[in-house]
């Protein structure tokens, strides 16, 4: 209603307080699918690397655990969580710094 009585509407009104206000629950849903689809895509090379015998973080931990090389699966392993908190900490943090925390939808 804010909005309405500023005299926006349209796109302006869902760019400037529309987006803005819901962008918290966004980035949430973002983040959840994000690490949703991270382990999909991990397990998917456990299971389809290995018929097609092609490379992947996936595949060279299916591979190690054959061959009984356990400090290979946990380098792999290791590998997989660095680049979930990668994505998570330098992705996720930078969009929640830019735009939540700016907003006041977030205390600092």
């Amino acid at each position: 209603m804010a909005g309405r009585n500023l005299g926006l509407s349209g796109g302006r009104f869902v760019a400037e307080i529309l987006v803005p206000a819901a962008f918290l629950q966004i980035l949430s849903g973002l983040r959840i699918g994000w690490a949703f689809a991270w382990r999909t895509l991990i397990a998917a090379e456990l299971l389809f690397g290995v018929s097609a015998r092609s490379s992947g973080i996936g595949w060279f931990i299916y591979t190690s655990r054959a061959q009984l090389e356990t400090a290979s699966v946990f380098a792999g392993l290791l590998t997989v969580i660095l680049i979930g908190l990668l994505v998570e900490g330098v992705i996720f943090r930078s969009l929640t710094r830019i735009t939540v925390q700016r907003w006041g939808q977030v205390q600092t």
